[in-house]
C-alpha cells in the first residue's frame, strides 16, 4: 500500500499540537494546584503517544525528548505520587521543545534532557529511546520489579495507557483543508449568482409556479451558503490554547501572581478573522499583566488578593462576536479618564501611536506599540475596539468583530460609474447633502443639529470627479471621527459573498474585497475605516503636519512575520511620507515585488517562516530586474557572524532590533532612496 508520507506528517503535526496543548493545560493546572487526580496518568499518556507517533513519522528529536519526559513521569507514577510543582517548569520547557521539534527544528534534545535530568529524570545518555539496556528497565513501568532487561528498539505500545477509538473519532469529525472549504464556498457563491441571474433574465416570463421554484432554489442556496460558511468557522479556542502558559510565564517574569480564566472560547469565528487575532490577544494580555495587575504587596495593601485575575470572555452578539480581556488591576488614573473625554473615548486616547502608561521601558512594556496596532487591525476587519476602566478596579478592552468576512450585508452605492459596497453595520445613516456650510474650512452638512464634515467617496478612495448637485451621503464613523461621504446614487442593500481582489488589485488599500452582483456587475467592498480616515486627513491636515503618503511618494516593502514589528515600521515610514506595503514572509514579499514595480526598497527581518530574509535576499539579487533593489535588514540576530552573512547575501544595511531607533531607520532609508 502506498503511503503519502507528507500527508501523514501533516496529520501527525496537527494531532501532536493538540496533544501538546492538552499537556500544557494539565501542567498549568498542576502548577496552580488545581489538577485532577488523574493528571499524572494524563501527562504520561500524552508524552507516550507523542513518542510513538514521532517514531512513525521519523521525528527523532521529538521522540528523544518525549521518551525522557515519559521516563520522568514513569518514576512519578511508580511512586504513586502527584507530579511535584518543582517538575512543572522543566516539563513545560520540554513541551516547548517538543512543539518546536514537531515543526521540524533540530538540536533541541540536549538542553531539554538536561533540564529533565535536573528535575529528577534519567541521565541524558540513558534518556534516548535507543540508549540500550539502561533505559529498558523503565520502558514499561508496570514491569519495574522484573529483573529482566530487554533492549527495546522502540518501547512497546501500552493499550491500557492509550485507548484508541478510530471509528468514534471519524464519526465525530473529519479534517478538511481550508482550500477545499474555500472552493466549496466559491462554488456555492457561483450557484447563487447563477440563480439570481436566471431570475433576472426570465423577468416578466416568470409565472407563479416558476417563481415558487426560483424562490425555493434561493432558500436552498442560502442554507447551503450558511453551511459552507460554518465549515470555514473555527472556535476561538483554536488560538487561545497557548495563552494560559504565556500568562503564567509573563507573570513570573514580572514578579506577579496572575490567574487567567477563559470563557466562551467555543465561540465560532471565520478562520480568516482568527488568522491575525492571536497577536492581538497577546498584545492585550501583555498589557493587562504588565500595565494593569499590581505586584502582590501593592494588591495586599489595597485590600485585594495577592493573585490578580485576568479574564478572556467571548460571546456572540447578533452577527458579531465580542472578545473581552479584562483585569482587576490598578486601572487607568482619574487624570487619564478626564483626558480621555477630550479624545471622545478612552480607547481613542490609549490607542494613540506612541502612547504608554508604563513607568519604565523594557522588553515587555513601555514602548507605546500595541493598542494602536490592535485598533488598526480590528478596524481593518470591519470591527471596533472599545475600552472601559475604573481607577483601582481594573481595565477591560473589547474587540467587536464580524462573524465572517465571507459574507457581508452591504449598502450598494455608485460613484463615477463604479459600484461600491459599504458594510451596513458601519453606516450610521444616509442623508441628502442639500445645504452645505463651512466648518474649519471644510464643506460640512448639519445632521440632527450637529455639523459633520462632508467628503467625497471617490476622493477618500484616491480618485476624483464631479458630484451631482444634491448627492446622497453615507454617514460613517471611525476612531472618534464622523464624516459624510457623498456618492452619485444609492442602489440598495444586498448580502454579498466577498472574494479576494486577486494579484492585480489585491495590494490596493481601502478595500475588503470584491463581490459579483446578481446582474453581473462587480462591487468593490470598501473598508470604512480607510475611507473615513482618507477623507478626513486629506481635507483637514494642516500645512505644518508631517507629510502624508502621496501617490508619487517612494514606496517601501516591510517584510516581517511579527505583526507588531510590521505595524511599527509601517507607521514610522508612513509618518515620514513613504508609501508602505507589508508582507509576512519572504515568499509573499517576492510575489509583491513581481506584481508591484513601484517598490523601491525592502526592509526585511531574517528569521521568518516559509522563506526567511537571507533566502529572500539571495532571490532578489539573482533576479536581474531586482538585483539593484536596496534591501535593509532589521533583525534580532546581532552577532558578527549574523551580520557578515546578511551583508554577504546582499544587504545594503544591517540594523539590529535591540538597537532599533526610528531615526536611524529613516536616515538609512533616505540615504538609499531619498524621500
Amino acid at each position: 500500500m502506498s503511503i503519502d508520507s507528507a500527508r501523514l506528517l501533516e496529520i501527525f503535526r496537527e494531532e501532536a499540537n493538540e496533544r501538546l496543548d492538552r499537556l500544557v493545560e494539565t501542567l498549568l493546572a498542576l502548577d496552580a494546584g488545581k489538577a485532577t487526580p488523574d493528571a499524572t496518568d494524563a501527562l504520561f499518556r500524552d508524552v507516550h503517544s507523542l513518542k510513538g507517533g514521532a517514531g512513525l513519522v521519523g521525528l527523532d528529536e521529538l521522540r528523544t525528548i518525549a521518551h525522557a519526559a515519559e521516563e520522568l513521569l514513569s518514576d512519578v507514577r511508580r511512586a504513586q505520587q502527584p507530579v511535584p510543582r518543582s517538575m512543572t517548569g522543566p516539563l513545560l520547557s520540554a513541551a516547548d521543545a517538543m512543539r518546536r521539534a514537531v515543526a521540524g527544528e533540530e538540536g533541541l534534545a540536549q538542553q531539554a534532557l538536561a533540564e529533565l535530568e535536573a528535575a529528577g529524570g534519567p541521565a541524558s545518555a540513558s534518556a534516548s529511546p535507543d540508549a540500550g539496556p539502561s533505559s529498558a528497565s523503565r520502558s514499561a513501568p508496570e514491569e519495574a520489579e522484573s529483573p529482566v532487561r530487554r533492549p527495546p528498539p522502540a518501547p512497546p505500545q501500552d493499550a491500557a495507557a492509550e485507548p484508541r477509538a478510530p471509528v468514534t473519532r471519524l464519526d465525530q469529525s473529519i479534517r478538511v483543508s481550508a482550500a477545499k472549504v474555500d472552493r466549496v464556498l466559491d462554488t456555492v457563491g457561483g450557484a447563487a449568482l447563477h440563480q439570481r441571474s436566471l431570475g433576472h433574465l426570465l423577468g416578466p416570463l416568470v409565472d407563479e409556479h416558476v417563481g415558487e421554484a426560483l424562490d425555493r432554489g434561493e432558500v436552498l442556496l442560502d442554507e447551503l451558503q450558511n453551511a459552507a460558511i460554518e465549515l470555514r468557522a473555527l472556535p476561538l479556542s483554536a488560538i487561545t490554547g497557548a495563552l494560559p502558559r504565556y500568562a503564567r510565564d509573563l507573570a513570573v517574569a514580572e514578579g506577579k501572581e496572575v490567574e487567567l480564566s477563559l470563557h466562551g472560547v467555543e465561540t465560532q469565528l471565520d478562520r480568516t478573522i482568527l488568522d491575525g487575532l492571536s497577536d492581538m490577544l497577546v498584545h492585550l494580555l501583555r498589557n493587562a499583566i504588565a500595565h494593569g495587575i499590581e505586584p502582590p504587596h501593592e494588591r495586599l495593601e489595597a485590600g485585594k488578593p495577592a493573585r490578580g485575575r485576568v479574564e478572556l470572555r467571548a460571546e456572540q452578539r447578533g452577527g458579531r462576536v465580542a472578545i473581552e480581556i479584562g483585569d482587576d488591576g490598578r486601572g487607568v488614573s482619574a487624570e487619564l479618564l478626564r483626558e480621555a473625554g477630550e479624545h471622545d473615548s478612552l480607547v481613542g486616547l490609549l490607542a494613540q501611536p506612541g502612547f504608554s502608561t508604563a513607568e519604565r521601558v523594557d522588553g515587555v512594556a513601555g514602548r507605546g506599540v500595541g493598542l494602536d496596532a490592535v485598533k488598526t487591525h480590528v478596524e481593518a476587519l470591519g470591527g471596533a475596539l472599545e475600552a472601559r476602566s475604573e481607577p483601582g478596579r481594573g481595565t477591560t478592552i473589547t474587540l467587536v468583530l464580524p462573524l465572517t468576512l465571507a459574507v457581508l450585508h452591504v449598502l450598494l452605492v455608485e460613484r463615477l460609474g463604479q459600484v461600491f459596497g459599504v458594510p451596513v453595520s458601519r453606516v450610521e445613516e444616509v442623508v441628502i447633502a442639500e445645504q452645505t456650510t463651512s466648518l474649519a474650512g471644510r464643506p460640512s452638512i448639519v445632521v440632527r443639529g450637529e455639523p459633520i464634515p462632508l467628503g467625497d467617496l471617490a476622493v477618500a478612495l484616491g480618485g476624483a470627479g464631479a458630484l451631482p448637485p444634491t448627492p446622497p451621503a453615507l454617514v460613517l464613523g471611525h476612531g472618534g471621527t464622523t464624516v459624510a461621504l457623498a456618492c452619485d446614487r444609492l442602489l440598495g442593500e444586498e448580502e454579498v459573498i466577498v472574494k479576494s481582489l486577486g494579484p492585480i488589485l489585491g495590494g490596493r488599500r481601502g478595500y475588503l474585497g470584491g463581490a459579483i452582483l446578481g446582474d453581473g456587475r462587480i462591487a468593490l467592498v470598501v473598508d470604512p475605516a480607510f475611507a473615513v480616515a482618507g477623507a478626513f486627513v486629506r481635507r483637514s491636515a494642516p500645512a505644518e503636519a508631517a507629510p502624508a503618503a502621496v501617490p508619487d511618494a517612494r514606496k517601501v516593502l516591510v517584510v516581517d512575520d511579527q505583526f507588531t514589528v510590521r505595524e511599527l515600521q509601517r507607521s514610522i515610514l508612513e509618518a515620514a511620507g513613504y508609501r508602505v506595503a507589508t508582507a509576512g514572509d519572504g515568499a509573499v514579499a517576492l510575489q509583491q515585488l513581481a506584481a508591484d514595480a513601484d517598490i523601491q526598497l525592502v526592509v526585511t527581518d531574517l528569521e521568518m517562516p516559509v522563506m526567511g530574509g537571507l533566502e529572500l535576499l539571495r532571490r532578489v539579487r539573482d533576479e536581474p530586474a531586482l538585483a539593484s533593489l536596496p534591501v535593509v535588514v532589521v533583525t534580532s540576530l546581532a552577532s558578527e557572524d549574523d551580520r557578515r552573512r546578511g551583508l554577504e547575501a546582499g544587504a545594503d544595511a544591517y540594523v539590529t532590533k535591540d538597537r532599533f531607533d526610528q531615526r536611524a531607520l529613516l536616515d538609512t532609508v533616505e540615504q538609499l532612496i531619498g524621500r
